[in-house]
């Protein structure tokens, strides 16, 4: 009986070998998890704030920035007055074309018939199986 004593032992102390390989996974994988967890918050802020700013440069500030803007805003003495754009050239004048004749309501709509009811086939007939 000791080679089976012995072979158990091993066995044994294999299996606890493996457990705690399999716990100390675990706990890294849970830390990992936590770690990619707020890379990807990190992330995810960034990418709202990127696109936050892309909505200011097309859309203008939004309503709360626009009531904060004004709250901080320079006083009258402090700011400069915004230069005038160029003054638009003139262009030449077009030749004088008749202007398109007034149609009347009715005539300018095209006529609706109704179509005709479509058939409806029939579910059962050559059907092979």
């Amino acid at each position: 009986m000791g080679v089976l004593t012995v072979t158990m032992t091993g066995l044994r102390d294999a299996i606890a070998t493996s457990r705690q390989a399999r716990v100390a996974l675990l706990g890294d994988l849970v830390r990992q998890t936590g770690e990619r967890r707020a890379r990807v918050s990190t992330l995810c802020a960034g990418f709202a704030r990127d696109r936050a700013g892309a909505h200011r440069a097309w859309f203008g500030p939004l309503l709360f920035e626009g009531r904060t803007a004004e709250k901080h805003q320079q006083p009258a003495e402090a700011r400069t007055p915004a230069p005038e754009p160029p003054p638009a050239p003139k262009a030449e004048p077009r030749a004088h074309m008749p202007a398109p004749k007034p149609v009347a309501a009715r005539a300018a709509q095209t006529p609706v018939t109704p179509l005709p009811r479509a058939k409806k086939r029939h579910s059962k007939g050559l059907k092979k199986h």
